[in-house]
């Protein structure tokens, strides 16, 4: 999930809390492009306690764009410490992985059709457990979809 608001870094490591409107597919069903009657705005919070798995970073690719996607794996050394976050978005069957220190901020609360969901609501804690879990079956169905939609392109170009 892309964001185009330019100050999010330099506010939240001020230790400021904001609120943007997400853009993009990558985090569907969860969050919604802002060009979209159910578009979605997130409550970003500075990074305090370690990120966990589940919480939703906002973080920066290579090319300067802002991203949240979930944690999907921590990656410790002997000592514990976290040296590498897997981080997929909940629309994704590709990966990517940061290191803590690119993490700007963790999503807290998600405002969508005029209700607020809390990441620590029990709701949403069982909705992304059951999102993690049916991983597999999520891949399996993109890689049909993506079958499908090759055999489409060939009938069409004939």
């Amino acid at each position: 999930m892309e964001t185009e608001y330019t100050n999010v870094a330099s506010e939240l490591k001020n230790g400021n809390f904001i609120i943007i409107s997400t853009s993009g597919v990558s985090m569907e069903p969860l969050l919604h492009d802002k060009r979209k009657k159910n578009a979605t705005q997130v409550l970003i919070k500075p990074v305090g306690a370690e990120p966990e798995t589940g919480d939703l970073p906002i973080f920066i690719i290579g090319d300067g764009k802002y991203v949240i996607h979930r944690i999907i794996k921590k990656i410790t050394d002997e000592n514990g410490v976290v040296r590498m976050y897997y981080t997929r978005g909940d629309n994704c069957i590709g990966h990517e992985k940061i290191p803590p220190a690119a993490i700007l901020g963790i999503v807290a609360e998600i405002y969508r059709n005029g209700h607020t969901v809390k990441v620590t609501d029990r709701g949403y804690r069982i909705y992304v457990s059951i999102w993690n879990k049916i991983f597999p079956i999520r891949l399996i169905w993109y890689k049909v979809r993506i079958y499908i939609h090759k055999i489409a392109r060939r009938i069409r170009s004939k």
